[in-house]
């Protein structure tokens, strides 16, 4: 120890380079290696996701060319189903429905009324619902303040009509000629005047013999029976208002005014 003291400084400044250099270059070249080591990971791992994503796109070119190649069978498969379809022979099309033709009426003298009709009262001149009913065997007249009474001995009848527009009263008077027992509104049997009554149903125009009674909840204030369809009318059960009515001319009100003014006499 002591004799490594007394060697010249040169010696020992020679001796301590040489020793430094002996050691620098292994601790360089384990640096390189470590680096050549983490850029050789580096590179492995980019090169698998390079393999990722190629195998990726080769998976989505080999989808491509399969929907390409399905388009393509598609295209060269067209053609063929046309001419399929153009060789089916076509269906004959539908006969065009024709119109409906319209009702023919029967040819007779007999006026043809409907279910329900509109009956015009000459003399009062008032235009009335009729309800035509040929299973009933009279026909019925809406009547108020029914009252009897006596005129050259024979039995008559004084009675209310009202207008249906505007409800106006019109009193008559009538030679009572039987009685006829109807069921009422309480089912109760109940004995009502019949009289005589000129009437208007389309082109026909005559008397007619209907029993008064209060309809007044009744939609239709006539009711034309069996007594005044037989001989006369045919009633065609799929029509309603098939008639047509109009009010009298003065001179024809006049003129029933007098006939019953006559009848009162008599």
């Amino acid at each position: 120890m002591s004799s490594f003291f007394h060697l010249p400084s040169s010696l020992i400044l020679i001796l301590l380079i040489c020793g430094g250099c002996a050691h620098q270059p292994v601790d360089s070249h384990g640096e390189e290696l470590k680096q050549l080591q983490s850029t050789l990971a580096q590179q492995e791992v980019q090169g698998k996701r390079v393999e990722e994503r190629q195998d990726q796109l080769l998976s989505h070119i080999q989808q491509i060319q399969s929907q390409l190649l399905e388009q393509q069978k598609l295209i060269e498969a067209k053609p063929q189903v046309i001419e399929k379809i153009t060789q089916v022979a076509c269906p004959p099309l539908p006969a065009e429905k024709q119109p409906a033709k319209s009702k023919e009426q029967p040819n007779t003298d007999k006026q043809i009324v409907g279910l329900r009709e509109r009956v015009l009262l000459t003399g009062v001149n008032l235009i009335m619902s009729a309800k035509v009913s040929p299973q009933l065997a009279h026909s019925i007249l809406d009547a108020r303040n029914i009252q009897m009474f006596e005129r050259n001995s024979d039995e008559w009848v004084r009675f209310t009509l009202y207008n249906p527009e505007n409800k106006e009263p019109h009193v008559l008077e009538r030679k009572l000629l039987s009685f006829q027992n109807i069921q009422g509104a309480n089912k109760a049997t109940e004995r009502r005047p019949i009289v005589e009554v000129r009437f208007t149903v389309g082109k026909l125009t005559q008397k007619g013999q209907f029993v008064l009674a209060d309809r007044s909840g009744s939609e239709f204030p006539i009711v034309l029976g069996r007594n005044l369809l037989r001989d006369v009318m045919l009633v065609d059960v799929s029509g309603e208002y098939m008639t047509s009515i109009k009010r009298e001319e003065k001179d024809a009100r006049e003129e029933n005014k007098k006939s019953e003014t006559k009848e009162k006499t008599e």
